[in-house]
């Protein structure tokens, strides 16, 4: 079972961007983040030094009847409970709660896992990123947009010009800035600025409440914005039945020879694991998906930042109920040593072996396994692992033509016993990573509008795209049933809420693979 880690240790490097004009966005110091202590507020954007922002002592001095302790204190009153209940009386907001709610719009690039829903979801806004292409060295353009329920997530290759200029300049708020600021003096500032915010008790008060409620109330963007089915455009649909068989280092999924997509792994092992099930995801250039850090961290901060909304069908206002595959039976696909197994269990169960020990001390062998109903979120725990390979292997590559762009930004690179660009900045980072293209692959397994991840537990090792894709290929002809899909995030973890997914199915012991 993966450990939750501290958000201080993933909050140490902010996301690289391999050379991609992304949407500015400063790194702040590492903040607590209270969000995973049932605090999302704290989860905000920076935008420079706050004005008027207040260290920890002189904020104890000029506060009226609400004291910060000193070393030595446990309490840290913010509201009292008369406070916490008022919904009247407030300058800029009515109440604390919608301030909450603006607030939560203005998050800072350490995102936070929507909670999970049993309804199909989708982007409540269209969000931009552009970046180089691993595969290509050209600069690749991806936009994510809402779609319709029962849709499913699907690509489509889009025309020089189709994605404005200013996509990727999206505004992301900054009503609450704090860079160079240090946790206790972010803190302070945050309950300083948050009770002005309701109070209007300086001038900047409401200047601040001003940004967060023109975020807040910017409007969703609908389907029916973005393309046409009656346009004559190809949709390349997320599907195991369109990965292509020559795969090396990514996915590739394709119609025909002109329409096909390549590297979209990260980003769909974000979306699934965020809970975006339909979405239409625009492709400008030449059909990649930017490789951006190497990670799906910045697709998962994208979807989080512009939040998500109820999935419905064309002309309805109903919630389209989220389904996921339950198969019955065990499937294994081997190729030499290497192998993925899937055995039948109660919950979803993702498990990564990777062995690097004959190319690489540094990487080594390393074992993973993450429980999305049991464990740390996906945010938190798996979206940060980027890709990785040894000097090796990627300088063959690039003779080869296989990679053209940049490397260093974008890759973990082990060279002998020692990483060329350290630090890991996960545990066992490698094995998280492989765990994040599984997600990602096994995201083509779902019928539209549902969850592709099966239930049960899918235990891998030295696997690649190519094994992947064969095991998809098993799994789609293996019995299985529809069930409803798991909720991955939500507040109690030690709650499972996964509806009819309750009886685990026995398996004998000589059953697993023994190599």
């Amino acid at each position: 079972m993966i450990k939750p880690t501290s958000a201080a240790m993933l909050a140490t490097t902010p996301a690289a961007v391999g050379g991609a004009r992304l949407a500015s966005r400063n790194a702040a110091a590492p903040l607590r983040a209270a969000a995973s202590k049932g605090n999302p507020i704290f989860a905000l954007t920076p935008r420079g030094r706050a004005r008027g922002a207040t260290t920890r002592a002189a904020a104890g001095k000029t506060r009226s009847g609400k004291t910060l302790p000193g070393n030595g204190e446990d309490e840290r009153p913010f509201f009292d409970s008369k406070e916490a209940y008022d919904v009247s009386g407030y300058k800029n907001f009515k109440s604390r709660q919608e301030l909450r709610d603006a607030a939560l719009l203005d998050r800072h690039w350490y995102p936070t896992n929507p909670e999970s829903r049993t309804y199909q979801q989708t982007v409540r806004r269209s969000f931009t990123l552009i970046g180089v292409g691993l595969h290509s060295g050209e600069w690749e353009t991806v936009r994510v947009c809402p779609a319709r329920a029962g849709e499913g997530r699907y690509f489509v290759r889009v025309p020089p010009g189709t994605i404005p200029e200013t996509a990727a300049d999206d505004v992301e708020g900054g009503a609450f800035a704090r860079e160079g600021l240090t946790e206790e003096e972010t803190e302070d500032m945050l309950y300083e600025q948050l009770r002005s915010m309701l109070n209007g008790e300086d001038d900047d008060a409401a200047e601040r409440a001003a940004e967060l409620r023109a975020k807040q109330e910017s409007a969703a963007e609908s389907p029916g914005d973005f393309g046409s089915s009656d346009s004559g455009e190809v949709r390349i649909p997320a599907a195991a039945a369109l990965a292509q068989d020559d795969l090396r280092l990514s996915m590739r999924l394709a119609v025909d020879d002109d329409n096909g997509v390549i590297t979209c792994e990260h980003l769909l092992s974000a979306l699934e694991a965020i809970g975006v099930d339909n979405a239409r995801i625009e492709l400008e250039g030449s059909g990649e998906v930017p490789i951006v850090d190497g990670s799906a961290y910045q697709f998962a901060y994208e979807c989080a930042r512009v939040g998500l909304v109820p999935a419905h069908a064309d002309g309805s206002t109903a919630e389209v109920p989220r389904m996921a595959w339950r198969p019955s039976e065990m499937i294994t696909v081997r190729d030499g040593d290497a192998f993925v197994q899937f055995i039948p269990d109660a919950v979803t169960k993702l498990t990564y072996g990777v062995d690097f020990t004959y190319k690489s001390t540094a990487i080594g062998k390393q074992w993973e396994s993450w429980t999305p109903t049991e464990d740390g979120d996906y945010v938190d725990l798996i979206a940060r692992a980027r890709t990785f390979g040894t000097m090796q292997d990627y300088m063959a590559y690039f003779r080869a033509g296989w990679i053209r762009g940049g490397l260093e930004q974008c890759a973990l690179i082990a060279n002998g016993d020692k990483f060329w660009n350290p630090p890991m900045i996960l545990p066992n980072e490698n094995a998280r990573h492989k765990i994040l293209d599984l997600v990602g692959d096994l995201s083509l397994m779902a019928e539209p509008g549902m969850a592709g991840v099966p239930i049960g537990h899918v235990l891998a090792y030295k696997g690649s795209h190519r094994l992947h894709a064969k095991f998809l290929a098993a799994l789609a002809a293996a019995p299985k049933e529809k069930v409803p899909a798991e909720l991955w995030s939500h507040g109690d973890k030690a709650i499972f809420q996964g509806g009819a997914v309750n009886t685990k199915v026995p398996v004998e012991p000589d059953e697993y693979p023994t190599g």
